[in-house]
């Protein structure tokens, strides 16, 4: 008898716990975790705040939702030299990761159809990067801006400017990546940057 009262009593409290947050509380609960960060760990760790950062350059970038196993955000490609040109260089951004709570990859993709115009189109990504890393108080380093500006490969982590030659009907493109290494892991620092 003593066995069953004391089971149902367990049963009882473990049927009282704290109920699941709420999406307001999670969301609270991001919010304060972020606000702790700056630097590439902010970057990576709040993919809201990155969204609105790279919309403020007009992508348009959609919500970060699941696709394909994982979460991605995309936008509109903006023109990015001569309006006039048959075929003017464009720029996309794509921002993917694993969860919904971090981004692994910012891509800013510069298509080069106008070789005419391709210097300006360099010179104006060269900008719009080195803004969008302003926004999170990270200072561009002048290796990656010099990259992106004369169209050289570049590998520093966290940065990558990768060169994509003209294929099978595809315009050569200068892909510019941030990628979130472990040092940039939310769960491995609060204050790097």
């Amino acid at each position: 008898m003593r066995v069953a009262v004391a089971l149902t009593l367990t049963v009882m409290l473990a049927g009282c716990g704290k109920p699941a947050p709420s999406v307001r509380e999670q969301e609270a609960a991001q919010t304060a975790s972020v606000a702790t960060l700056s630097g590439w760990d902010r970057l990576f760790a709040s993919p809201q705040e990155t969204i609105g950062a790279i919309n403020q350059a007009g992508f348009a970038l959609g919500d970060y939702a699941a696709k394909d196993g994982g979460f991605t955000a995309t936008g509109q490609p903006r023109m990015f030299s001569n309006s006039n040109a048959a075929k003017p260089n464009t720029t996309s951004v794509a921002v993917t990761g694993k969860t919904a709570a971090a981004i692994d990859t910012v891509t800013y993709a510069l298509t080069l159809t106008d070789p005419v115009d391709a210097t300006t189109a360099r010179m104006r990504l060269a900008q719009t990067v080195g803004e969008f890393l302003g926004r999170f108080k990270i200072k561009a380093s002048p290796d990656l801006l010099r990259a992106i500006r004369l169209g050289q490969p570049l590998d520093a982590a966290p940065a990558k400017v990768a060169l994509v030659p003209a294929t099978n009907g595809a315009p050569q493109r200068i892909d510019v990546t941030f990628t979130r290494s472990p040092a940039t892991s939310p769960a491995n620092s609060k204050t790097q940057g």
